[in-house]
């Protein structure tokens, strides 16, 4: 037992160590050098600095086929050391591979909590614009669906000659007012800060198209000019001044809507939970807590009133004891299982006994009986078992069984079938509220977060609206007495005789251990009350007998369809930088 705690502690330990080791990098500086040629072709040489944190072994770059006619000479290298062209996944080594709207570059290596800048160079065709007097160079230098952002971009042309700094022009398309650019003797220099993940940083340089050896290079736009560039670039002014000016009145207009929002969302919740919701008064009723049962009522149906009309898997529990309590089973505490995963939990088995079925008894008690029935003919006597979930048919066995004392307990007229219809009204009309704040927050930003947060909490408190008749308010205010009552037992006279009773509502009503402990009056022999139960040998003290009881309540938490759950957790590759990723 002790070898195998100190193994599940280590195994957990190790989970968390994992857990807290999770990686990340950053592509915060890019530095790119562009060397027009003679030739018309351009060489393109881009920096890309990462910091990691975490181990990594891998990193991809993409380059959209667009804007050239071809590529060559692609080369990738790190602090001078060449990377091999090879798919053996090496360290040192790199591949390249095509679709039809990109090329990929791939290249491997080991880093783990440092930062390492890898140049990757090509050379491309035909990404010139020439004109008989001015040729461009138009060049997005940075992805809008990259998934990082660039602290600092630098971009460098050189033209292949020298020219006057009054024969150079140039733009930039991206974030205003984040765009540095410097045109001299034959550079262009461009410098940018803190760019977002989907910014774009598009460079237009427009030069002398005498500077291109006109043997070797021919005119690929005969109209093209720098008249037609500026006019071009004009336009684009004009249009983003008037995309921004659009986006500004959107922003103020869905700024003023999202406050319309939250006063509809909050004003119809208020007007349907007046009008359909408003609980009835229990001003008459006693609030005084009690120790007496205030009736007869199967446990499992007033744990569902109590629950909010939920059915756990504590009433099929609570269910399943009940009829033990009235003659038809006879339940076993028996020692823990043993096996490496096995817990120190004791288990219980179950047997049916020569008792008839009482005709007055409801269907959905009857439908445990038969389950068990069937299950002990099987072989299978363990309650855990019994109902586990990977039991042939237990599954859709529970949903019939809940379907059936679903319907039995809303017969009982406890519930109000008018406030439903608020209940779906405000439904009906907070979901579309809600997918109007989400088109709030994508044009007026972060401050439509409120109208969002509004309408969903309006949407999930439209089940508050569901009240009970003034029969079911009634049945509730004194079967909550007696629940607060039984969670604070210590202060009250516990009789014996009705002591297995008390239990069975206790854990109907999800009262933990501790709760228990309360019940069961000190120094008595508690385990003998219960008659349809045999516990270990010398079972009778105030834990014992509670720990038991709370082992087979958390048997059915176990076991039983719906009762617990799990989730998973995934992550994926994240681009950055150029089109660059790492893993």
């Amino acid at each position: 037992m002790a070898l195998r705690t100190l193994v599940l502690s280590l195994l957990l330990v190790l989970c968390g160590f994992v857990q807290a080791q999770s990686k990340s990098y950053e592509i915060p500086t890019i530095r790119v050098e562009v060397s027009i040629n003679e030739d018309g072709t351009v060489q393109i040489t881009e920096h890309l600095t990462y910091s990691y944190d975490g181990s990594f072994s891998w990193a991809e770059y993409e380059l959209p086929k667009s804007g050239y006619s071809a590529i060559k000479d692609i080369r990738i290298s790190e602090g001078g050391q060449s990377y091999i062209n090879s798919n053996s996944e090496e360290p040192g080594t790199y591949s390249v591979s095509e679709s039809a709207e990109t090329i990929r570059l791939k290249w491997h290596y080991n880093a783990e909590d440092e930062r390492r800048t890898y140049t990757i160079s090509y050379t491309l065709q035909g990404a010139l614009t020439v004109g008989p007097e001015w040729s461009q160079l138009f060049w997005n230098f940075l992805s809008s669906s990259r998934d990082k952002d660039t602290k600092q971009l630098n971009v460098i042309i050189n033209l292949p000659q020298k020219v006057s700094g009054d024969s150079l022009h140039g733009w930039t398309r991206g974030p205003k007012g984040q765009f540095a650019l410097q045109a001299a003797s034959g550079t262009f220099t461009i410098e940018a800060t803190n760019l977002d993940d989907d910014d774009v940083a598009k460079i237009r340089a427009l030069f002398p198209s005498s500077v291109l050896n006109r043997s070797e290079v021919q005119v690929t736009n005969q109209n093209f000019s720098l008249a037609q560039a500026r006019q071009e670039e004009e336009a684009y002014q004009e249009e983003r001044a008037e995309r921004l000016e659009r986006q500004a009145y959107l922003a103020e207009l869905w700024q003023n809507i999202s406050y319309l929002i939250v006063l509809v969302s909050l004003g119809l919740f208020y007007f349907l939970y007046t009008k359909y919701g408003k609980r009835h008064s229990t001003s008459r009723f006693s609030d005084q807590e009690s120790i007496m049962i205030p009736g007869r009522l199967p446990p499992a149906v007033i744990g569902w009133l109590l629950l909010n009309q939920n059915t756990t898997s504590n009433l099929l529990m609570a269910t399943v004891l009940d009829l033990a309590r009235q003659g038809y089973f006879t339940i076993t505490e028996e020692p823990p299982e043993e096996g490496f995963l096995a817990d120190d939990k004791p288990t219980f088995a179950i047997q049916r006994t020569d008792q008839q079925i009482a005709e007055d008894l409801n269907n959905w008690e009857k439908q445990v009986i038969s389950y068990i029935e069937e299950e002990l003919q099987v072989g299978s006597e363990k309650l855990h078992k019994i109902f586990k979930n990977s039991n042939s048919g237990m599954t859709t066995w529970f949903s019939e069984w809940k379907q059936e004392f679903q319907a039995y307990c809303q017969q009982k007229g406890w519930i109000d079938q008018q406030s439903y219809t608020g209940c779906y009204i405000n439904l009906a009309a907070q979901i579309p509220l809600m997918g109007a704040s989400v088109a709030a927050i994508i044009f007026a930003g972060p401050i439509a977060l409120g109208a969002l947060l509004t309408t969903a909490l309006t949407t999930i408190f439209s089940f508050a609206i569901i009240r009970r008749t003034p029969e079911g308010e009634e049945i509730y205010h004194k079967w909550d007495n007696y629940r607060r009552g039984l969670k604070n037992a210590k202060e009250h006279t516990i009789s014996m005789e009705k002591l297995d009773k008390h239990f069975i509502y206790a854990i109907a009503f999800g009262l933990n251990q501790s709760e228990l402990e309360n019940i069961v009056p000190d120094n008595t022999g508690a385990a003998t009350v219960i008659a349809w139960m045999i516990f270990s040998s010398n079972t009778s003290s105030v834990a014992d007998v509670a720990g038991s009881f709370t082992a087979l309540s958390a048997t059915g938490n176990a076991a039983f369809p719906g009762a617990a759950g799990g989730a998973g957790a995934s992550a994926s590759a994240a681009g950055g930088g150029a089109s660059a990723s790492a893993g």
